[in-house]
């Protein structure tokens, strides 16, 4: 009894913690109508990190979306919310959208919730694992689908599968494979498979 107190304390605690660094999700699991298939087409270009840089390039790559210049490097620079390694929480990529003046929102969803942000014509950002069999998380921008693969503007270039050239994403994930990379629970953060972060354009 002892251990099972100890271990529902640990996850209040740890939930309590994320909470704060990472904010929480918000659950969205309504249907609603979308194209088949999306692809955003827009002027942008993919920028390559090379350490731990993926949220502040993930936001470069929005912001130059919305016609705003800027590099993921220099951005990383001044971002907030990393950790000691390095690495960004969600809350992070947040901040600095909305001092640009944008409004975002937190989602924890499905792939059908995925697609309908997608298919408004704004690259989604989300949470996934760089391998399916290891925990290092990455943020990626989606930025389409169709019925059989997930398209990235990947700024991991071992993660490169396809040409870029004239398509606007440089990555495809076939939707089963994407799921797991998308499974990124753990018994410290299980509330944060399956999220991403939309930029919300109506308030913006």
């Amino acid at each position: 009894m002892f251990i099972v107190r100890t271990v529902i304390l640990w996850i209040i605690i740890s939930t309590i913690i994320n909470a704060y660094l990472m904010t929480l999700p918000m659950l969205v699991l309504r249907k609603r109508d979308y194209p088949a298939n999306y692809l955003i087409q827009h002027n942008n270009r993919i920028d390559f990190q090379q350490n731990t840089e993926c949220a502040a390039f993930s936001t470069a790559y929005l912001l130059r979306h919305f016609g705003m210049e800027d590099e993921g490097e220099a951005l990383y620079t001044r971002f907030p919310s990393k950790t000691k390694a390095g690495n960004v929480y969600p809350k992070g990529i947040r901040t600095v959208l909305r001092k640009k003046g944008f409004k975002t929102n937190y989602y924890k969803g499905n792939i059908n919730t995925l697609k309908y942000e997608v298919s408004k014509g704004t690259p989604v950002i989300v949470f996934i694992k760089v391998q399916k069999d290891r925990n290092n998380l990455h943020f990626v921008p989606v930025v389409g689908y169709d019925k059989e693969y997930i398209y990235l503007s990947e700024s991991l270039r071992r993660l490169v599968n396809c040409d870029d050239e004239h398509k606007g994403y440089n990555r495809k994930v076939p939707i089963n494979e994407f799921k797991k990379l998308w499974n990124i629970k753990r018994i410290h953060m299980l509330f944060y498979s399956n999220t991403y972060i939309a930029v919300d354009t109506t308030q913006s």
